[in-house]
């Protein structure tokens, strides 16, 4: 009777599994910290194990540029009811919620509600333009490599959040959004 060898589990592969998610963390560090403290790219504060926005939470703060370059931090908006909306240029989806959203901001901006468009993954020319061609009337600031969108778990675009007066997320809506949902679901914050 022959004895079968037991089988064990390859070494090589718990090798290189371990590598694998050692260099997906480290090029994670890498993403957060690319900013070698300038001030002129986003600055995103650490938040622990973050694999996605809750309702509920506080808000993770950050600072980016608006299009002219003007440093603006979300907690710089404490007191205030802010909704912020990751889209691009290039979306067609967030392309078709743009006039609700420009309506909502209008119904809206004179009761302490103020409205962050960020610019994601998108070029500062084509913001520009279609910021210009529409008359956006609210801020609007780019995240060009994605961090800050990265940082709030956002998948998809459009993605839009909801933030109460003293920075907790309320709401979290994934895909484009009404500007009777916004005006109903704003006033609901305190």
């Amino acid at each position: 009777m022959t004895e079968h060898p037991k089988k064990r589990f390859p070494v090589s592969i718990l090798i290189l599994a371990t590598i694998a998610a050692l260099f997906g963390l480290g090029t994670g560090l890498i993403i957060v910290n690319s900013n070698n403290g300038q001030q002129d790219g986003p600055i995103v504060l650490p938040t622990s194990s973050f694999s996605g926005l809750r309702e509920g939470v506080q808000a993770p703060d950050f600072t980016l540029n608006t299009l002219s370059g003007k440093p603006v931090a979300l907690n710089s908006l404490r007191g205030r009811r802010v909704l912020v909306n990751f889209w691009a240029s290039w979306c067609p989806p967030c392309l078709q919620e743009m006039p609700d959203l420009k309506a909502a901001y209008t119904a809206l901006k004179d009761d302490g509600v103020e409205f962050v468009g960020i610019g994601l993954q998108d070029e500062t020319a084509n913001l520009q333009k279609f910021v210009a061609d529409n008359v956006v009337p609210y801020i609007i600031l780019e995240d060009p490599k994605g961090t800050v969108g990265n940082a709030y778990g956002v998948l998809g675009m459009p993605t839009t959040i909801l933030v109460d007066s003293n920075g907790v997320v309320r709401k979290v809506f994934k895909g484009p959004v009404t500007k009777d949902t916004v005006i109903a679901e704003m006033n609901k914050l305190s």
